[in-house]
């Protein structure tokens, strides 16, 4: 087949993996690309993007491709190759075979962590979705640390409520993840009970938690224990020291707070 016998098309972008081209708006260090020149199979390369911005193509040497798209970088390199002389009609394509420069991490309480590319746009809600959703015990609160905007400083940290398991709040669906955010999904705080339970252990601290619905929780009082001895040891705000207090059922518990059952006296 002749070489300009193919389409007038000066640029194509396409993809290959779990990235593809066309999501890719722009590339940048660490990126790994596959240049075809069509009709050429000799000229096609595999490169990864320096961490200058660079790529060594195709006839034409060192080139600056950083923040380019995939589409954009084959056109420049059809140019250079067309106004070089090296061919009259050249089609090329540039596939985005592999996204490093372009990632948002997330750790913690979540069943898939690691490290997600950004293809085009990504918000939070979709990185949770990708990362296979928050196990049971996670927190409601999703922390969001961002790259200061000046260099030297110390990292943003934000926080988002990410909602009930059947409902996400608005800002986890618009909040846009940048390349480098890191995500940590935190273990829900807890209480803990013991005694006279039928399942002692630890369980979320829910919020407006009471002594009735933790022991709820917990399987009830067993067949020994007595609603009317009931005490909480909770760590004093102002002192730090450990307190045993006696409660009612509808006492509040507490992030922490060790409950226990004592038997009955008789």
């Amino acid at each position: 087949m002749a070489r300009d016998a193919f389409p007038d098309v000066s640029s194509f972008s396409g993809g290959s993996g779990p990235v593809t081209g066309n999501a890719v708006r722009a590339v940048g260090p660490g990126d790994m690309l596959r240049i075809v020149v069509l009709g050429q199979p000799e000229l096609t390369t595999d490169l990864t993007v320096t961490a200058s911005g660079e790529i060594t193509a195709p006839f034409l040497g060192t080139i600056n491709v950083e923040n380019l798209s995939p589409e954009a970088i084959a056109r420049k390199i059809a140019k250079g190759m067309k106004d070089g002389g090296f061919l009259r009609s050249p089609q090329v394509v540039v596939e985005v075979t592999q996204v490093r420069s372009r990632l948002a991490s997330i750790y913690g309480e979540i069943q898939r962590p690691g490290r997600y590319a950004i293809e085009g746009s990504l918000s939070l809600l979709e990185l949770l979705a990708l990362a296979g959703g928050v196990r049971n015990g996670a927190d409601d609160r999703a922390v969001l640390m961002r790259r200061a905007i000046v260099q030297g400083q110390p990292r943003e940290q934000l926080e988002f409520l990410v909602g009930n398991r059947i409902v996400p709040t608005r800002e986890v669906q618009d909040v846009e993840l940048q390349p480098g955010d890191v995500v940590f999904i935190p273990t829900a705080p807890r209480f803990y009970i013991y005694g006279e339970v039928g399942q002692p252990g630890a369980y979320p601290a829910e919020q407006d938690l009471n002594i009735m619905r933790a022991l709820a929780l917990a399987g009830g009082v067993n067949a020994r224990g007595s609603e009317s001895r009931i005490l909480i040891r909770r760590v004093d705000e102002f002192t730090g020291e450990m307190q045993d207090i006696s409660v009612e059922l509808s006492d509040p518990v507490l992030p922490g707070d060790v409950i226990y059952v004592n038997e009955r006296w008789f």
